[in-house]
């Protein structure tokens, strides 16, 4: 973003191009040296653009372009679709990408537009994960929302300012009450389809949100199966607990879905790391062995598939992760 600030002193005469249109009235002094007018706007100039403005004995011409001036018909009206506070950045990415991603805003349901726009949005710029991906991250956050007790996800606002968010049942001191999550903590560490550092994308024919709710090897647990009737998020309590527990020791001392993803992972990661290290959650998942980098990449996909905010944490001076 740049400011520009223009104090006219002498009248130039340039030919109009894009920029911002209005009036601004020249004073006139007949004796000596004065400032006639100022411009003060606040304007984002893309890489390689230029910008414009047209001076005119009677004032300062100001035309205002649409940052999306410039994009297909298709690509605007995917943006024009999308949530408003999404799309100038929605219109940065559309500079470099092709017009399946605008179908795939203009073509999918409404309720999983906003959040196919953020993750098309917050992309890194040419590593946008395919249509199909960024379709599928979104439908399993509402299709495993469909099999949780303790959260729903909650679409708020009307015509183009709308978003979703998610409003949880959490225990405190024993009474039940309802929690509603920022909307910029669903979208960033719920919603995101990007774990890590991973690539968004099909690891044994699944995407990541469905593969760890919905698949188990045998002779390990099933995280849906694991969630299924647990009425509340979290309890509120900081607790650390003790090694080999089992799930009735679990449920009875905190039936929380953050206690059940916790039980999950220590039983689908039982052994520690041999052979590739992988970065993909659902080969962490899969071959069950890792040290810290395997265990943070699988809880926190797994918190997020279960539609809880999670955020993985590095520290480089130890060498070490967690979340």
């Amino acid at each position: 973003m740049k400011t520009l600030l223009v104090i006219s002193i002498i009248i130039l005469f340039l030919a109009p191009a894009s920029g911002y249109v209005g009036n601004t009235i020249f004073e006139k002094e007949e004796h000596g040296q004065k400032t006639i007018a100022e411009f003060n706007h606040t304007v984002e100039i893309a890489p390689g653009d230029d910008y414009y403005i047209h001076f005119s004995p009677s004032g300062i011409e100001e035309k205002q372009i649409s940052y999306a001036h410039n994009l297909s018909q298709k690509a605007q009206a995917a943006i024009a679709r999308s949530p408003l506070w999404l799309q100038r950045e929605l219109a940065k990415q559309f500079y470099f990408l092709d017009e399946r991603y605008a179908d795939l805003l203009l073509n999918t349901g409404k309720k999983y537009v906003d959040e196919i726009a953020f993750s098309i949005a917050y992309s890194p710029v040419g590593a946008v994960p395919p249509p199909e991906v960024l379709y599928d991250n979104a439908r399993f956050l509402y299709e495993n929302d469909r099999f949780l007790d303790y959260v729903d996800i909650i679409d708020e606002g009307n015509g183009s300012d709308y978003y979703s968010t998610l409003e949880y049942k959490v225990l405190e001191n024993g009474t039940e009450k309802k929690v509603i999550c920022p909307p910029s903590i669903y979208y960033w560490f719920v919603v995101s389809p990007r774990v890590t550092i991973e690539n968004a994308t099909y690891v044994y024919g699944k995407f990541w949100r469905e593969y760890v709710f919905n698949h188990n090897d045998i002779g390990y647990p099933l995280l849906k199966e694991k969630l299924s009737g647990i009425k509340y998020m979290w309890d509120c309590k900081s607790y650390r607990p003790p090694a080999h527990r089992t799930w009735n020791y679990s449920m009875s001392n905190h039936p929380t879905a953050v206690e059940a993803v916790n039980y999950w992972v220590g039983k689908t990661i039982p052994a520690l790391a041999t052979g590739d290290r992988p970065g993909q959650p659902n080969v962490v998942a899969h071959e069950h062995n890792g040290f810290c980098g395997e265990i943070h990449e699988l809880s926190t996909a797994a918190l997020r598939a279960a539609l809880i905010p999670a955020v993985p944490i590095n520290c480089l001076g130890e060498d070490h992760v967690w979340w």
